[in-house]
């Protein structure tokens, strides 16, 4: 007797396949009117899932994987995850439900219940040269309580032949979708979401994944983001994988209709895979919520799930925008060179920062260290700090930020921003020069998610910087615009800065001319290095972030020796450069 796949998750046996996300359902509901004509009382309507009492086609969202395994190594051949349309009805004269995509459908009764209690109800359908399976969640396997409006499930079909098992995995939500126009527009909303899905890869062990997150709205600005920890268990020998590096980020943009889609990054035991997503919310005012998902590699991954969720007022929603945030956000800020520090915001006109070096004394600013700027599209704060050596000598910092959404004219960015911190190091009772260091942060484009993007794209901003000529100690404000050329696909990053100055000492103006980089994206997060090489010798770097959730916008800090023929010889600049993608 061949042995089958399985798919474990907490408390169930699954056949193993592959879910994915993306758009599908047959949206709306089936048979179910406003009342016939001649005086006829209304038709019942479904108004729970948990009390089904008439016969419904329900809403859903759902995506299939399908997959080939090697019995006799219990590995992977090949899989692919994709969106699919999908027909759940229920029958409630047969008590049954038929489950359908468009090259095959299978009727499950009351007879072919194999287990049913407070998690899942589960069902077997034999037929000839397949056996079909459908689980049907009641509760989260994670510690979701049973949910009111939506249920996950999973429809598994199994043929083997040739010493392979050849598997069809549907995953899907549906259940009673939130009427249009009834989400509010304004505030922030949590989720608690529960996870369940499939992976498989070539010459690997396939893999059931669960686990817990959280889901959050920016209902204003119409976007959510998501993520979940996940743990893995070998469907042939039953081992599992936890801890960290085990997860899921998406995050996307919110529909008028209630519907919601996005990008979508999975780390795993296998590897990462990117891809979308896709979902709806559900109960007369939004209280939960179910999406699908699916992502594929280029090394044959496949991953595949579903995931429902409970709005959860326990819960905060997680800052993601730099246009919304509502409680305290700690940012990893990035100078030149790669070196690190540290920006907190504490409300709209309170937070701490530091510089790279103990050398730059750093600390709070207030609403009282606010002053006038010469550019409306910063805001600018000027304090004195302790020196970190000497706490008698006091350190003059003036702090410009970028500002980030439409309060910026020039360019208005949800995700990423630069700061300029002016400074003068101060040594016993005398001056050094005027130092300027910039630095970028905001919300990173997580890892997952910019590893598995392909293709194409193209950025264009602004720059900023400041110029120094070090033979006669002219300085220079610097401004000019950036471009950014990356192919994701082959992990190469080109970008031109045309930058123009204007001497701080009287006000000349001087073109510096157009720079460009190129260099190579790392496979170990959102960032990208680069050169500007002239004459066979390198004059310049750029250190590149990426940020938003499906990489829109970048974020780089440069720095830049003149070449001797320059109309500046002997400077330099250092700055950031800022670009959304077009």
């Amino acid at each position: 007797m061949q042995k089958t796949f399985l798919l474990a998750g907490a408390a169930t046996c699954l056949m193993v396949g592959a879910c994915s996300g993306g758009g599908g359902g047959n949206g709306g509901v089936g048979g179910i009117g406003s009342g016939g004509s001649g005086g006829l009382p209304p038709a019942p309507t479904n108004t729970s899932l948990t009390d089904l009492r008439t016969s419904q086609s329900f809403t859903n969202d759902a995506a299939v994987n399908t997959a080939i395994w090697d019995l006799k190594t219990s590995t992977g051949i090949q899989g692919a995850a994709n969106g699919s349309a999908l027909t759940v009805r229920y029958d409630a004269a047969a008590n049954s439900y038929t489950v359908s995509v468009p090259d095959r459908a299978q009727t499950f009764g009351t007879a072919d219940i194999t287990s049913d209690d407070a998690k899942q109800t589960v069902y077997r359908k034999a037929g000839t040269g397949s056996n079909d399976y459908l689980t049907l969640l009641k509760s989260g396997y994670s510690g979701l309580a049973a949910t009111r409006y939506v249920r996950l499930g999973y429809w598994q079909r199994n043929s083997s032949a040739d010493g392979r098992q050849n598997t069809d995995y549907v995953s899907f939500t549906y259940g009673l979708p939130t009427p249009a126009g009834v989400l509010p527009r304004t505030g922030t909303a949590a989720y608690k979401i529960d996870t369940f899905g499939l992976v498989s890869a070539p010459g690997g062990e396939p893999r059931s994944i669960s686990g817990s997150g959280t889901f959050s709205l920016d209902l204003e600005q119409g976007l959510f983001s998501a993520y979940s920890s996940l743990q893995e268990m070998q469907l042939v020998s039953g081992g599992g994988t936890f801890g960290g590096g085990l997860e899921f980020n998406a995050g996307g943009k919110i529909a008028a209709d209630g519907s919601f889609g996005g990008t979508l990054g999975y780390s795993g035991a296998l590897g990462q895979a990117g891809g979308t997503l896709a979902g709806r919310f559900y109960g007369p005012n939004g209280e939960e919520l179910g999406a699908t998902f699916s992502a594929n590699n280029a090394a044959g991954l496949s991953v595949a799930g579903s995931f429902v969720g409970a709005r959860d007022q326990t819960l905060r929603a997680d800052n993601f925008t730099l246009t919304n945030l509502t409680h305290e956000q700690l940012f990893y800020t990035r100078f030149g060179r790669n070196i690190g520090g540290q920006l907190t915001w504490q409300n709209s006109e309170t937070f701490t920062a530091s510089s790279y070096s103990s050398g730059y004394s750093g600390g709070q600013f207030t609403l009282a260290d606010k002053i006038a700027s010469t550019n409306p599209n910063f805001t600018t704060y000027k304090k004195s700090f302790p020196t970190s050596y000497d706490s008698q000598y006091q350190q003059p910092v003036t702090l410009e930020l970028y500002k980030p959404g439409s309060a910026n004219t020039e360019l208005a960015l949800t995700y990423a921003t630069f700061g300029h911190w002016i400074t003068t190091e101060v040594i016993g009772s005398s001056n050094k020069p005027r130092v300027d260091q910039y630095f970028v942060y905001g919300f990173n484009t997580p890892t997952a998610m910019f590893a598995a993007r392909t293709g194409t794209a193209e950025y264009s901003g602004v720059a900023y910087g400041t110029g120094s000529t070090y033979t006669t100690g002219e300085k220079y404000d610097v401004t000019g615009s950036s471009r950014f050329v990356v192919d994701f696909s082959a992990a190469k990053l080109n970008a031109t800065l045309v930058l123009a100055g204007k001497a701080m000492s009287n006000g000349a103006g001087v073109n510096f001319g157009s720079f460009d980089f190129a260099g190579t994206l790392s496979s170990y997060g959102a960032t990208g290095d680069a050169s500007f090489i002239r004459d066979q010798s390198t004059l310049g770097t750029l250190a590149a972030n990426f940020f938003g959730p499906d990489a829109g916008e970048v974020a780089a800090t440069f720095y830049l020796n003149l070449p001797s023929n320059s109309v500046a010889p002997n400077t330099s600049i250092t700055g950031a450069a800022l670009a959304k993608r077009r």
